[in-house]
């Protein structure tokens, strides 16, 4: 008799909990269960699809992806409106209704199959909410990264030290390769965005402007970029004045 086994479809967002993750999913699973589901947004640090295909061929593992036609930027025009932590169409639309129609797929073909996540171990809440979900629609998930109190800088060293793969760019100024700007993100994220991703930063800005939503209620982005136009130019300032200082003074000794 030939029992199918399980599959293990593991979120493969690009970032590197998720590509550790599909590591530890293999390794307790085997390589030929383990399904690597990528929901593309088209709106990431171009970086990212670097990333991907190198964890990709590290693993020798080939992506599969589930691809919903629009990117972050269509899907706010068709809205009309700016995505938020209170309204996240472009979770929803991007990725969760895109795994969903490949886990769907998997059900009518009478695959037996659990998703795994790459919550960290300080993500408990969400890890909760998304089991529920999940339970009610019948769908079993595992989060080994989070079960094994596994530390994020710990999996970022691995990467970049044992795998001898280069983290996405994004992480050199974003706390994660998600896209840019992430409108689910708060203002500090919005700062770094407007800082090291100008260009995108306007872009939201000017379609914040055009169709009259806002991402913040007691501000518009046009008051972050000034916001931070004006701490640039106070840094600036400041490095001046302490190489100026650094100078010993006629008086100096």
């Amino acid at each position: 008799m030939n029992i199918k086994k399980r599959k293990q479809v593991v979120m493969f967002s690009g970032g590197a909990s998720s590509a550790y993750l599909a590591k530890l999913v293999i390794e307790k699973y085997g390589k030929e269960n383990t399904i690597l589901l990528h929901t593309p947004t088209y709106s990431e640090d171009p970086d990212a699809d670097r990333f991907r295909m190198q964890v990709s061929e590290y693993l020798g593992l080939q992506m599969t992806e589930k691809i919903h036609g629009m990117d972050l930027w269509q899907l706010i025009e068709k809205n009309n409106a700016l995505p938020s932590h209170f309204m996240p169409f472009c979770t929803t639309e991007l990725k969760i209704k895109q795994s969903r129609k490949f886990l769907k797929e998997l059900q009518e073909e009478g695959v037996r199959f659990t998703v795994h996540f790459g919550y960290g171990r300080d993500e408990w809440r969400r890890i909760q909410k998304q089991m529920v979900r999940l339970q009610s629609e019948g769908i079993e998930s595992e989060y080994l990264i989070f079960e094994r109190n596994i530390d994020g800088e710990k999996i970022k060293r691995i990467i970049k030290e044992e795998w001898k793969i280069p983290l996405p760019n994004a992480y050199k100024y974003l706390k994660h390769n998600n896209c840019i700007p992430c409108f689910k993100g708060g203002k500090g994220h919005f700062k770094k965005v407007a800082r090291y991703y100008p260009e995108e930063f306007k872009k939201a800005m000017a379609t914040e402007e055009r169709i009259g939503h806002t991402v913040f209620k007691d501000c518009t982005l046009k008051d972050l970029w000034k916001e931070v136009e004006h701490e640039k130019y106070q840094i600036s300032m400041e490095d001046f004045l302490e190489e100026e200082y650094e100078m010993p003074c006629m008086c100096h000794n």
